[in-house]
């Protein structure tokens, strides 16, 4: 656009000087107008990226919190484990002593 303006401006005879300066002045002019049409639009992703540094750390969160309640069944399932195997061998060995009871009674 500056060159066309530019080569506008020199055909209706302005000075190459103020031709110049005209250039300049719409070049600053449209600088500063997408410089305020954009700031809203910087502000909602200063805001966008705010809210989502906020999930993730929820995210982390909750995945820390799964963790650490499946730790926590692994290991309340290996106490039932041992409490199933000793309650079966307690039952074997007053099974296997109450069979030798009665053989010896018989």
């Amino acid at each position: 656009m500056q060159v066309t303006l530019f080569r506008a401006l020199r055909s209706i005879s302005i000075d190459d000087e103020i031709a110049q300066k005209a250039v300049e002045a719409v070049e600053e002019h449209i600088e500063m107008a997408v410089g305020q049409a954009v700031k809203p639009l910087e502000n909602k992703i200063d805001t966008l990226m705010i809210q989502i540094a906020a999930l993730s750390t929820k995210i982390d969160t909750v995945g820390t919190g799964t963790q650490t309640a499946i730790s926590n069944i692994s290991g309340e399932m290996k106490s039932v484990k041992w409490v199933s195997v000793g309650t079966t061998g307690f039952i074997a060995l007053f099974g296997a002593a109450a069979t030798l009871a009665a053989k010896m009674i018989l």
